[in-house]
């Protein structure tokens, strides 16, 4: 029966990183969704004969080119000067600086009350830095992945008390420490003590879901606790529904007088609550240790 704990740990990665898997497909899917190319804005400059407009930027201008040489361009430092020269002519503008290029329409020129005398261009907005990729090895990846794993687990997980149960001497101790309910699975953590004067070898339980009948103490009160014998027996005639085990583990097979260790079962099933769950496991001369509890 012995296996490696990392057993319990790959149904639990499956299972609690399903969304996130299909959360990223969908943003992938999403990511190549073509889209329209951006037409750049165009500034429309109203002109008069023998006058100048100025055109401001807040980086120098690189260079400046229009259609039509019925204007004349002249860029110095981070302006551009433009003086139409014929009238009824329009023509565009191009204009490119340190870091973009600006789209303009000289309009034909026109009365100087209309015209634009100077124009301010919005500064560049800088440059983000660029994003160095950071390499990650596939071990650093498994480690993340089961600290996210584990970290989830630990905050659903839920403690059974246990405090009714005695320690016996001359007996098998079980008792349930923690459930965990995932999407399909419940995962149980119990530890085993063995308080009689012999070696104890841990195997399988065998799992069960108890239904009670409707007239017995109430279940619902009893949530999240280990019942001992006599809270056990009070539940009556009952029916048993065996439970198969997915995966079972313990950290310690062999057990000499006083020991104790913890093991892990995984019950391939979604229980609605409460839910009266019982484990068996076998003891020497045909004799049974059980555990029932609540969840």
């Amino acid at each position: 029966m012995k296996r490696t704990l990392s057993l319990f740990l790959l149904p639990l990665l499956s299972i609690l990183f399903s969304d996130i898997t299909f959360a990223q497909l969908s943003a992938a899917q999403l990511a190549v969704v073509a889209q329209p190319p951006v037409r750049p804005e165009v500034v429309h400059i109203a002109t008069a004969l023998n006058h100048l407009t100025v055109l401001e930027f807040g980086e120098p201008v690189t260079q400046a080119a229009a259609g039509s040489s019925a204007f004349t361009i002249e860029w110095r430092d981070n302006k551009v000067l433009i003086k139409p020269l014929k009238p009824g002519v329009s023509t565009d503008l191009f204009v490119w600086t340190a870091s973009r290029r600006f789209t303009y329409e000289l309009d034909p020129p026109g009365e100087v009350k209309n015209m634009s005398f100077a124009i301010d261009n919005p500064s560049a907005e800088p440059k983000p830095a660029p994003i160095t990729p950071i390499l990650i090895t596939k071990e650093e990846q498994m480690t993340h992945v089961a600290d996210v794993v584990l970290t989830r687990a630990l905050l659903g997980a839920e403690r059974i008390n246990n405090s009714h149960i005695r320690n016996d001497q001359g007996r098998i101790i079980v008792r349930i420490e923690n459930v965990f309910q995932s999407s399909n699975s419940l995962y149980v953590r119990y530890s085993i003590q063995n308080l009689t004067g012999r070696p104890y070898r841990v195997v399988d339980p065998a799992a069960s879901e108890i239904v009670p009948p409707d007239n017995t103490l109430s279940i619902s009160s009893l949530r999240r606790t280990q019942l001992d014998d006599r809270t056990a027996k009070k539940l009556g005639a009952r029916k048993r529904m065996p439970l198969v085990l997915a995966i079972a583990d313990t950290a310690t097979e062999d057990l000499r007088s006083g020991e104790e260790t913890t093991g892990v079962i995984v019950l391939r099933k979604q229980f609605s609550a409460p839910a009266v769950l019982n484990l068996v496991f076998p003891d020497a001369g045909g004799r049974h240790v059980a555990a029932t509890f609540v969840y």
